[in-house]
This record gives C-alpha cells, sequence and structure tokens, in this order.
C-alpha cells in the first residue's frame, strides 16, 4: 500500500491551467483504442493547425499528422456564465482536432507529442491486445459533477450509527476526486470508463472546465492522455443548469451536445448515436455503454427521469429509449449475442443503477416512496442482460457503494439454458456524493454496500479504517494456467489518514471487504471475503479445477510498484501458509497462515515488511506457498 501526500489541489489545478499554455484549452487526451489504431484528440484556442508526432517507446518515427482545426460552437459558454464570470468577455469557443493514428501494432507502447503554436504537450499509450488476449486491467466509476464549487464543498457523510446525522466528510470534492485520480494513474489501467454524471451541469462550460482540468493535471501528469477515456451519458449530462433550461429541451439537448464533441472520438458501432451507447472489445473483454437516462412513456413507470422529454416522447430531444422494442434494445440485443460468442466477458455500463436502497432506488413517481428519477425502470433490461450471460453492470446515480446479485438463466445459442449470476455495482463514488441507505427502502439482491459493511472503527477521534470514501472499481482479466479467464473486481477506496489533531495528512488505497472473481468458464462466479486493511486479504471459494489442484497462479503485475495480486488454488480444506523472502533466503514477513476450503485464494502485497510494516526495496522476492506437505513458490520483483 502506498501512502499519498495530501494534495494541494487548488494551486495544482492552477499550475495545470498554466502549464497548457494559451494554445491548449484541452490537453490531448486518448479515445477508442483498437489492436492497431487510436484516437488523439485536444482543443485549441484558435485555428492553428497542430503537430502529432508518434513514435514506438524505443523511439523509433512512427508518423507526424499536421491537424485541421474544427471549431466546437457547442462549447460556447452560455451568455450568463459570460456575464457573472467573464464581465461579458469570455473565452472564444475553441477549436478541436481528431487524428485517428492507424497501422499500429497490437499491444505495443507508443510515445507522442503534439505542438499546438509554441506549446508542446506530450503523453503515450498502448494499443488493445488481439481478441482473447491479456492481461487487462480496467477501472470504472461515476459521478464525478466537477464543477469549480466543488472546491471548498463538502458532501454529507451520513453516520451508520446515527440516524439522520448531519455530519460532513472529511474532505472537499475537490481534493477527494483529484485523489482517486492520483491512486487510478498509480494502477495505470488500459481504460478508464465512467458510468455517467461526468460534470455537475452538462450545459455549463465551466463544469466542463473543470473537468479537464482534473484528467489534465493529475501531479503534473496528463492521466488522459496515457489512459484512453470512456464514458456513457448520465442525467447530469442532459442537464444544462439551474440558471438556464434545466432539463427542458431545446436545452437539454445543448447541454448533452457539448458531451457529445468532447466523446465524439468513441466508436459508432453503425448507429447515428455515437456518444450515447456503443461496444468496445478490448482483449478477452467487451464493453458495452448504454444511456438510459430516459424512459417512455413520460412520467410512468417506465420512466428514469421526468423532467426529460427524449426520442420517443412528443416534443422531446433525442435521448433514445432503452426499454424492449427500442432501436437501442434492439442493438444491445444484437451485440450482446455477438460478444457472448467472442469475448471471455461481457461488461455494460451506464448511469441509472437498477437495483439500490440509495434515493434512486425507490420506483418511479411523485410522492413519498418513490422517486422523480429512479433507476427500477432499468430493470426491464435484466431478462436480457441474463439471457446472453452478461457478467456484470456498473452504474452510479446513487452515489451509495452497493453490489447486488441477481441469480437467474442463461440461454446459451443452443437452445439450452445454464444457471447465471450478474453482478451490478453502483460505483458512483467518483468525487460528488458519499450517501447512506434510505429509511424503509430494501434491496433483496444486495451483498454489499459500504455504509452497513465497512463500519468505521475511531480511536481517540481519529478513523482508523472502514467507512464511505471516494473510490472506483478496478477490473483485472488474467488468464489462468488451465486456459481460462478470471476477471477479479476490486472495490478500492482512497482512505483519508489524520494525524493526532484530526487533521488530514495523506491518504492510502485500500480495498472493501467485497472481492469478486468471474471465471469464464461458465461464466461461474465466485465470491470474496477480504480484509480491510493493509495486505487487504480476500478469500474466493471456487469449483471444478480439472489439472493442477494446488499451487500460485501467475501474479499480476509483475514486475509492480504499488502492490501485487497473488492468485492460488487448493485441492481440499486445509492449513495454508505464504511467506515472502529475498533473493538472500531472508525471511520478509508471512502474507498469511490460516485455514482456506477447497479452490481459487488471493492475497494482495502492497511491498511492505508487515501490516504496518516498512516498505521493502527495489528488488526480486520469493513467495512460498505451503499446505502440509505441498510447496509451490513464485517470484516477483518490486520496482521502486
Amino acid at each position: 500500500m502506498r501512502l499519498h501526500a495530501l494534495l494541494w489541489l487548488a494551486a495544482s489545478l492552477a499550475i495545470g491551467a498554466l502549464a497548457a499554455g494559451a494554445e491548449f484549452r484541452v490537453l490531448p487526451y486518448l479515445q477508442n483504442p483498437a489492436t492497431d489504431a487510436i484516437t488523439v484528440v485536444w482543443f485549441s484556442a484558435d485555428n492553428t493547425p497542430g503537430i502529432l508526432t508518434v513514435v514506438t517507446d524505443t523511439g523509433v518515427a512512427v508518423t507526424e499528422r499536421v491537424s485541421e482545426a474544427e471549431v466546437a460552437t457547442a462549447l460556447t459558454y452560455p451568455t450568463w456564465e459570460a456575464q457573472r464570470f467573464f464581465d461579458g468577455q469570455p473565452p472564444a469557443p475553441p477549436f478541436v482536432h481528431r487524428e485517428r493514428l492507424t497501422g499500429l501494432q497490437p499491444r505495443q507502447s507508443y510515445r507522442y507529442q503534439v505542438q499546438q503554436g509554441a506549446v508542446i504537450a506530450d503523453g503515450r499509450f498502448t494499443t488493445a491486445p488481439l481478441p482473447g488476449r491479456g492481461p487487462v486491467r480496467l477501472i470504472f466509476f461515476a459521478d464525478c459533477e466537477t464543477e469549480p464549487e466543488s472546491t471548498g464543498k463538502h458532501t454529507p457523510w451520513p453516520d451508520p450509527t446515527q440516524v439522520g446525522s448531519t455530519r460532513k466528510y472529511l474532505l472537499d470534492q475537490t481534493t477527494g476526486f483529484a485523489n482517486n485520480l492520483r491512486v487510478i494513474l498509480e494502477r495505470e489501467p488500459d481504460l478508464l470508463a465512467i458510468a455517467g454524471d461526468v460534470v455537475e451541469s452538462g450545459g455549463e462550460q465551466r463544469d466542463w472546465d473543470e473537468f479537464w482540468k482534473h484528467l489534465g493535471n493529475v501531479d503534473g501528469t496528463n492521466l488522459a492522455g496515457r489512459i484512453p477515456l470512456l464514458a456513457a451519458p448520465g442525467n447530469h449530462e442532459y442537464y444544462e443548469g439551474p440558471s438556464m433550461g434545466k432539463y427542458n429541451q431545446p436545452g437539454s439537448e445543448r447541454a448533452v451536445g457539448r458531451f457529445r464533441v468532447y466523446f465524439a472520438g468513441l466508436p459508432d458501432n453503425g448507429t447515428d448515436a455515437r456518444g450515447r451507447y456503443y461496444r468496445l472489445d478490448y482483449g478477452p473483454v467487451t464493453l458495452i455503454a448504454l444511456d438510459v437516462t430516459n424512459g417512455s412513456p413520460n412520467r410512468s413507470d417506465k420512466d428514469t427521469n421526468f423532467f426529460l422529454l427524449g426520442g420517443d416522447d412528443a416534443g422531446g430531444g433525442r435521448s433514445p429509449g432503452f426499454a424492449p422494442g427500442s432501436e437501442q434494445y434492439r442493438w444491445l440485443e444484437s451485440q450482446l449475442a455477438d460478444a457472448r460468442e467472442h469475448s471471455a466477458f461481457t461488461f455494460v455500463f451506464f448511469h441509472h443503477v437498477p437495483y439500490s436502497v440509495g434515493p434512486h432506488g425507490w420506483p418511479p413517481g411523485t410522492g413519498d416512496g418513490l422517486d422523480e428519477q429512479s433507476g427500477v425502470p432499468v430493470r426491464q433490461l435484466t431478462p436480457l442482460f441474463m439471457r446472453y450471460g452478461v457478467d456484470a453492470l456498473f452504474a452510479g446515480h446513487d452515489e451509495i457503494w452497493e453490489r447486488s446479485q441477481i441469480d437467474g438463466v442463461e440461454r446459451l445459442a443452443d437452445g439450452s439454458e445454464r444457471s447465471h449470476t450478474l453482478q451490478v455495482y453502483d460505483v458512483g463514488i467518483a468525487g460528488d456524493g458519499l450517501r447512506g441507505p434510505e429509511q424503509g427502502l430494501e434491496n433483496p439482491h444486495q451483498r454489499f454496500t459500504a455504509h452497513i459493511d465497512a463500519p468505521e472503527i475511531w480511536v481517540d477521534g481519529i478513523l482508523q479504517s472502514g467507512g464511505k470514501h471516494y473510490g472506483h472499481l478496478e477490473v483485472d482479466v488474467l488468464d489462468t494456467k488451465d486456459g481460462r479467464w478470471q476477471a477479479v473486481l476490486k472495490p478500492v477506496y482512497v482512505f483519508p489518514l489524520l494525524d493526532q489533531n484530526g487533521q488530514l495528512i495523506a491518504f492510502e488505497r485500500r480495498l472493501y471487504a467485497d472481492v469478486v472473481t468471474l471465471t469464464s468458464e461458465g461464466r461461474a462466479t465466485v465470491i470474496s471475503k477480504a480484509w480491510d486493511f493493509l495486505g487487504s486479504l480476500f478469500h474466493l471459494p471456487g469449483n471444478g479445477f480439472e489439472e493442477e489442484l494446488f499451487g500460485f497462479e501467475p501474479a499480476f503485475p509483475n514486475p509492480f510498484n504499488s502492490s501485487v495480486l497473488v492468485r492460488f488454488r487448493i485441492e481440499a480444506e486445509a492449513a495454508v501458509s505464504i511467506d515472502i523472502y529475498d533473493v538472500t533466503g531472508q525471511h520478509v514477513r508471512r502474507l498469511l497462515n490460516e485455514s482456506y476450503s477447497a479452490g481459487n485464494h488471493a492475497v494482495e502485497w502492497d511491498g511492505r515488511a508487515g501490516d504496518g510494516g516498512d516498505a521493502v526495496a527495489s528488488g526480486v522476492y520469493l513467495l512460498r506457498l505451503e499446505s502440509g506437505t505441498l510447496r509451490d513458490t513464485v517470484e516477483v520483483t518490486l520496482v521502486r
């Protein structure tokens, strides 16, 4: 586990804005990665062409492009913003540059730089692996809801032990989101997917400026220039803002138009709904983004937003329907059928979580026990997800970290059926709200929620562990020695560390006690348990092993610089120990020593000599697994 110094964000964002230079309005960022291609996007202050240069990781020249600049009139500052914040003289609309790089090699790393006028911005990327190749690391979160007003704004933080508590969270929203991004950057994921509510008000340009300040400057690094971004629209993307038309038309379409300009580099998959719903294949995974921000008929039990008129409503905009019979539904079914034949895992992400004990877990309607922006109508898609064996759904909206588990039946291509389990996540803790459950609302499918299942532990007025915090879901997709695939879903939270005076001094990455592992064989779902502290131990009971019944799976990542996931399997219930040694044979620490049931298990080592111990030096370490007379070893390399 790595400790981080406290981020002084106001200064950091100011530096980031200056570093971009007058020529850049948004630094280069990445979209739509493929095995042989990727899109680089940036925005400039004028129509001067930019120069994009790409080289291999070893410095061999690949290509040099001169971009074409197109004015992005959709990003004009609204009149009220211009008058209130710019004395009537706001910056002119920026110019967008999009370059699709093709002819690249699969799973290869490249470096690039963009020269815009006198300013140069650089970045790097890695192309997607071939289909069925890995490993892959994905990160999902939702509800960034960036706005300048987030600085100094502390969200309500309900106390699990006191109904109706009014306490505020330890960090303001700006710092919480920034620290979340710092952890993500350190983990070096292949993709970052946002399940809606990217900004507070989709129609307010300052909120979008704030988002790109964050993504463009994470401790001086342009995160979006290294990690390709995916996003699904949330209700806030369709919200023009409280000072304008709110969800009314045509203002709502103007609002989501900004989202669609920034994310125009996403796939279109043969539809005219670019940026609203799409599919991306990445190694052994299919990712599908949906737009579920509006159901029809308006203000019915099938509507997810009573205030928004969409494409199926008279006088509505173009927010697509998603119910059976809609164009998006038909498109989704065809994609799911194809994905099941070609991918080990299918993950779907969208905004409105369908199963929840948060404020949007009530059925649609007005009045007590009802909600005008309910996620319940999205349950219309559950039979389809089940039929085609979708593995997990990632959503937000309720901003209450929660996992639900839906059991049902998958129908195979040959007409046969098998039992199937669907995991449903609310990952809406990127940097806005940290809500608790609604009183009187129950979710029979719930398996974990941070409010209840991560109890806060305080010592002398200082929080030691547990609680609801900003964070994300990290998904590692790894192969096994017997040719299967595993997806390890790790709920990450960013824990604030306080001194004896209660002042924030640092933060660290931790795991909630609810890691889930999926296997590609029969899409069997295995639930884990975890320790909520250093070393983050979690058990993965499983079955169905046919070949090697004892030993390690390959560690991941290896080499590593913050933590390494160590997976192993045992044939029968037994006492198991894992010890770590350096290359001289010196014992570094005992990682675990307890009894386990037969099946898959895992432990995450954070590169420390013990719980709360010192960080060990860079080098090669041997992990030895023992159970009775059985032994196995795996070698890992730590690079600081």
